[in-house]
């Protein structure tokens, strides 16, 4: 540590507050739209070039930082570098998101962070050699869980094709039209959990994009929807629903009974259809229509209920097809989920190495031994 040098957050990085960009102005594209908590869309234009980072500026997000691989439109929710002053991008993404920003807090509603309070922050600098080498070594870990997500992507991208091709996303035809209460179930009836304190999914924890849910709780048994393996979590309050919240269960006990957020509706397969099924009815867009369509409520507040969700018809599916479908899913949702197992591991070790490596307690040449053993 002694050949780092004390110095403050102005000799890091220079940040500007990020651009406007409403939904309805965005246009269709592959450019990243960044805000306080990450990634939240995408537009066909950039205003930001790679490598980036991303701080959130406001709301619960103040001080979250993201690393942008790829030019970006950073929002008016975050700040974002625009000069790295010499320093390694990467290694000043590590650190950014390593101090604790609460204390400059410039808000009065909610949380704020004010570029020009935040200058003079203390922070502790190494040589540029040794920035780059620390971020080599975390960078590995995230570069591994980021091709896991790009696997599980593409899984899911495929699988969406084939649920397309059952013909459940079209409008049905009255002659071959079922109730889709004949493919899966909702808010099935499940006995209380035995555990003391079982396990529990919030909101926070779905994804508005994948099907794996990456971590959840422990907590005394309260209100709340209960699942199991193989069950859908489907948000139904707005924005959430809007915004694609929806995870699978897959990481529990056989026989463990969980419980989850009262805004989520389970969904599961019936008897006889692939329990995959469920997830890719509760991605589909025209279920998706169907539901927001059912929310009531005040404005901000509003939510579809399980009854509501369930009046919905489909195409009858050729069970052949249906089969086959579920044979390919359960192989890919298998590797998904030793993908994010894999990946919630290398999450754990970068957790650890992170503030060590970051403040000069531990040595590259002993985080790149430990590394090594995991990528």
């Amino acid at each position: 540590m002694s050949e780092w040098r004390a110095t403050t957050l102005d000799q890091l990085v220079r940040l500007q507050r990020g651009h406007d960009l409403p939904t309805g102005q965005r246009r269709l594209g592959k450019v990243p739209v960044v805000g306080a908590a990450g990634p939240s869309g995408v537009h066909d234009t950039a205003i930001a070039k790679a490598p980036g980072v991303v701080v959130g500026r406001a709301g619960a997000s103040m001080g979250h930082a993201t690393y942008c691989d790829v030019d970006f439109w950073p929002l008016n929710t975050s700040l974002y570098v625009t000069d790295f002053m010499g320093n390694d991008p990467r290694f000043a993404y590590y650190l950014l998101d390593q101090i604790d920003f609460s204390g400059y807090n410039s808000g009065a509603a909610q949380p704020m962070l004010n570029r020009n309070y935040i200058t003079q922050i203390p922070i502790h600098l190494p040589h540029p050699g040794e920035q780059r080498a620390i971020a080599t070594v975390l960078g590995a870990l995230d570069d591994k869980i980021a091709v896991n997500e790009r696997i599980a992507a593409t899984y899911e991208e495929l699988l969406q094709c084939k649920y397309t091709q059952l013909g459940l996303s079209d409008e049905p035809d009255d002659a071959i039209a079922v109730p889709v209460t004949d493919l899966v179930s909702f808010n099935r009836k499940l006995t209380k959990p035995t555990a003391d304190e079982p396990v529990y999914v919030d909101m926070a924890a779905l994804q508005t994009n994948r099907a794996s849910i990456p971590s959840w709780t422990h907590r005394a048994p309260k209100s709340g929807p209960r699942f199991t393996n193989g069950d859908t979590l489907l948000a139904r309050i707005t924005p959430c629903l809007e915004n694609g919240k929806t995870g699978y269960v897959d990481f529990m006990q056989e026989g463990e009974i969980g419980l989850g957020s009262t805004e989520f509706i389970v969904i599961r397969s019936i008897a006889g259809m692939p329990l995959e099924l469920s997830y890719f009815l509760a991605r589909d867009s025209r279920f998706r229509e169907h539901a927001i369509r059912n929310m009531v409520g005040t404005s901000g507040r509003q939510r579809v209920s399980a009854a509501d969700a369930a009046n919905y018809f489909v195409n009858q599916p050729d069970s052949d097809a249906v089969v086959a479908f579920g044979k390919e899913a359960a192989v890919a949702f298998a590797h998904m989920k030793s993908l994010q197992g894999e990946s919630r591991n290398l999450t754990a070790l970068r957790d650890t190495l992170l503030p060590q490596l970051m403040s000069g307690r531990l040595r590259v040449k002993d985080a790149e031994k430990i590394v090594e053993d995991h990528v």
